[in-house]
């Protein structure tokens, strides 16, 4: 039969070691109180530093810029010649203003240009000169014949032919029937007469100049890329705009430029704007010129 063994467990006892947090509480509650506030100022002041300097990195960017600004003006300048703008007039005060859009409405409305008159025809060329004709003296009793052709005399040394006149000063044979002794030397013309002048129109004058079209804005014209170099922010430009009769820009003549690229940015901006066609007298709409346009640029 087996036999039972019996087998002893040993228990191993653990030293009591205490309470972790004995150590920290027995410096008691004043060194507690100093650790927990000494932790809170540092904390503090930490996230004190890295937020100022979070909050001053707009200002030191600002700075940076300005800095770089300067920097490569004096260099342009220093390089390049450039024109300085004088700085704009002081503005006038506002009567003066509305006396000036009263004068302008009061000023006419500039015609449409009339037709130019029909050139007159070419003058007709000079009678032929007449000889001197030799005749029989005349007996005072013999009867006057007047059948026949007569003879256009003159004080010319011989006939030269074709349409004489008494007067004439033709040196060679003249066979226009409308030739006088008022034609000039090579005139070619049928008639003296001048032509007839041009009817007069009738009806009311609706006549106009072509205008910009209401609503355009300029305003929105960009700035030229040398105004940004030079930091111009003020300039007047002066401009002139021929336009057809279905109101878009044939062509733009500036008449007053500033510089540092104005003239040029003005009449791009010219070309894409609308207009109001000028009209003849009619009413029909015909190819004009408006009056000077002032593009003012600010910002």
């Amino acid at each position: 039969m087996a036999r039972k063994v019996r087998v002893r467990s040993e228990r191993r006892i653990v030293p009591d070691r205490g309470d972790p947090f004995g150590a920290v509480m027995d410096f008691g509650r004043r060194a507690t109180r100093t650790g927990l506030i000494v932790g809170f100022t540092v904390a503090t002041a930490t996230h004190g530093v890295f937020g100022g300097q979070a909050l001053a990195a707009p200002t030191e960017m600002r700075l940076w810029a300005e800095r770089a600004q300067k920097d490569i003006h004096d260099f342009l300048w220093s390089n390049y010649d450039i024109e300085v703008v004088k700085p704009p007039p002081a503005p006038e005060p506002e009567e003066k203003k509305e006396e000036e859009s009263k004068d302008d409405e009061e000023k006419p409305v500039p015609r449409a240009p009339e037709a130019a008159p029909a050139q007159p025809p070419p003058p007709p060329p000079p009678a032929a000169q007449a000889g001197k004709l030799l005749t029989a003296p005349e007996e005072p009793d013999a009867p006057v014949d007047l059948t026949g052709d007569g003879f256009v005399t003159g004080n010319a040394d011989a006939f030269v032919g074709g349409v004489t006149a008494a007067a004439g000063t033709g040196t060679s044979a003249t066979y226009n029937p409308a030739a006088s002794p008022t034609g000039k030397p090579g005139g070619t013309g049928t008639s003296n007469k001048p032509p007839p002048p041009p009817p007069k129109p009738t009806g009311p004058d609706r006549s106009r100049a072509a205008t910009i079209a209401s609503g355009a804005n300029w305003s929105s014209c960009p700035f030229p890329s040398e105004a940004d170099v030079d930091q111009v922010d003020y300039a007047v430009v002066t401009l002139v705009v021929t336009v057809r009769p279905d109101g878009t820009p044939r062509s733009v003549q500036v008449v007053s430029d500033p510089g540092h690229g104005f003239g040029r940015a003005a009449r791009m901006c010219a070309l894409s704007k609308r207009y109001t066609p000028a009209w003849d007298h009619d009413g029909n709409a015909i190819m004009g010129t408006t009056p000077p346009i002032r593009v003012t640029f600010t910002r």
